[in-house]
């Protein structure tokens, strides 16, 4: 299993505390993976770190607040790997190819990049959901992650969108959500089924956004949203 997090760097000049506070974060992630937010005790996350109760409530009072600590480091990895993947996915194209690079393209690298990290990210998210759902004290806190991940998507399709001249039919938000619960539904699909999803996942983004996405003159212009039926995105 591909980790999300890379190991913590020890900086001479981080404080103790904060450095503490970070090794509980990062330790957390395997034992909330395990064993979800209702069986994970203080003990397991201590365990994790290395460290005792005292270094664990020096700087949190619950295990709720380190998850929602985790989450949020969870979101700015996996917006960044995002990021970081299509940017990738530009520069192998090469540069008479990244002024049309697909918006299919796009969220296919997106995808992608996240894919590894798929049973972590998605027993994450789902606990996190679930959660939220139960309780009102965390859902907003964990409401802002999900609207930081809707929105970075919303950034990357808005700038294609804009470059293209294409125009989606749904308030980009509302795509952007559309796509990040096609990608939660793929990664639950990959690891439940224990098989490749890559054509499943190339048809069905690609079906999304031609679904969703009207290319600049009209249908059937232009655009890697409207390619021809069964022909999926090459990367």
């Amino acid at each position: 299993m591909t980790d999300l997090f890379e190991p913590l760097p020890e900086f001479a000049g981080t404080r103790r505390k904060e450095n503490t506070r970070a090794k509980l974060i990062r330790a957390s992630l395997d034992v909330f993976v395990d064993k979800g937010i209702d069986g994970a005790t203080v003990d397991d996350l201590v365990k994790a770190a290395g460290f005792t109760r005292g270094a664990f409530y020096s700087n949190f009072s619950t295990k709720e607040e380190v998850f929602v600590a985790l989450f949020d480091e969870v979101t700015a990895e996996v917006i960044g790997i995002a990021n970081s993947s299509v940017e990738s996915a530009v520069g192998e194209a090469g540069p008479e190819h990244a002024v049309t690079f697909d918006d299919d393209e796009m969220m296919l690298a997106v995808f992608e990049g996240i894919r590894p990290y798929g049973r972590q990210w998605y027993l994450l998210y789902s606990d996190a959901i679930a959660r939220s759902l139960r309780d009102e004290t965390m859902r907003g806190e964990l409401a802002v992650q999900r609207e930081r991940m809707r929105d970075e998507i919303g950034q990357l399709l808005t700038r294609r969108l804009e470059a293209a001249g294409d125009r989606s039919r749904l308030p980009v938000e509302d795509l952007a959500q559309l796509l990040v619960g096609i990608f939660v539904d793929l990664m639950l699909r990959e690891q439940m089924e224990q098989r490749d999803i890559t054509e499943l996942a190339a048809t069905t983004i690609l079906g999304t956004l031609r679904a969703f996405v009207e290319p600049a003159g009209g249908p059937g212009e232009r655009g890697g949203c409207l390619r021809g039926e069964g022909e999926p995105s090459r990367r």
